[in-house]
């Protein structure tokens, strides 16, 4: 009879269900630059659907940046939904996507990730919900 650790058993199943969870993610993620270009502005997720941008939510963000973001900055931006901590909290490691939702939410941001709580997660689902994405990480 073979005898599993418990722990990696648990850590494997989780591995699984978070690729379940996290399989709408996009396969490649585009510049705001291109999308600007697109008719129909979107990108191509893992589980083979497409993730379309509304092309009102892509023109509001324009006031916000400039040219070095216009063709950094990488849609749709990654929320990591961290379910480590105690409370629900996102964070953005991208700098250029982090400086934008800083500006969209008059927050302040000095450089590394930015932390996000559930208010500041609904304003952003409010103001560009198809330019965002949540990734569920442990």
């Amino acid at each position: 009879m073979v005898n599993h650790n418990f722990d990696d058993y648990l850590e494997r199943y989780l591995s699984h269900e978070l690729r379940t969870v996290n399989k709408y993610l996009p396969m490649q993620r585009k510049k705001l630059s291109e999308l600007l270009k697109e008719e129909y502005p979107h990108v191509i997720c893992s589980d083979g659907s497409i993730h379309m941008f509304k092309k009102d939510e892509l023109g509001s963000i324009l006031k916000f940046v400039g040219d070095e973001e216009l063709n950094s900055l990488s849609l749709p931006i990654i929320l990591e939904l961290r379910v480590d901590m105690d409370k629900t909290v996102a964070s953005v490691r991208d700098k250029y996507a982090a400086s934008l939702i800083s500006k969209i939410l008059g927050i302040t941001y000095i450089g590394g990730e930015l932390y996000l709580y559930p208010y500041h997660l609904s304003e952003l689902r409010r103001k560009i919900g198809t330019l965002i994405q949540y990734f569920i990480t442990f």
